[in-house]
């Protein structure tokens, strides 16, 4: 098997462990496998940028390219439910405390969310 074949097969199983972390929601496997994309990715750059390298299967480089679209959706709406998460918190009264004279102290749900 030569080098780009091997390289693209190792994609394709970085690929599908991405949309398994994704689907999980697993913040620190997502992080390792987004870090082993990153350094595949530079590894077939370097390999694409050798005298004599081999052309690529467009069908399996437009299957791949697919796949990480559709990985790119699932992040893409892991980040809206996120943002909308942490907006609806920003509108939420989060802490109150009171001084010794037993007033209340507010600072603002924006303060105290920056703060966390």
């Amino acid at each position: 098997m030569d080098t780009l074949a091997a390289l693209l097969d190792e994609l394709r199983a970085v690929l599908e462990d991405e949309r398994r972390t994704l689907l999980a929601g697993r913040p620190e496997r997502i992080q390792a496998v987004t870090r082993r994309k990153l350094a595949l990715a530079e590894r077939l750059e370097g390999h694409a940028g050798l005298p004599g390298a081999a052309a690529p299967d467009i069908a399996a480089l437009a299957a791949l390219a697919r796949y990480n679209r559709e990985n790119s959706v699932i992040c893409a709406a892991m980040l809206r439910h996120l943002t909308e998460a942490v907006d609806r918190l920003r509108q939420i009264d989060l802490h109150r405390s009171y001084n010794p004279d037993g007033s209340e102290a507010r600072g603002s749900a924006q303060q105290a969310l920056g703060a966390a």
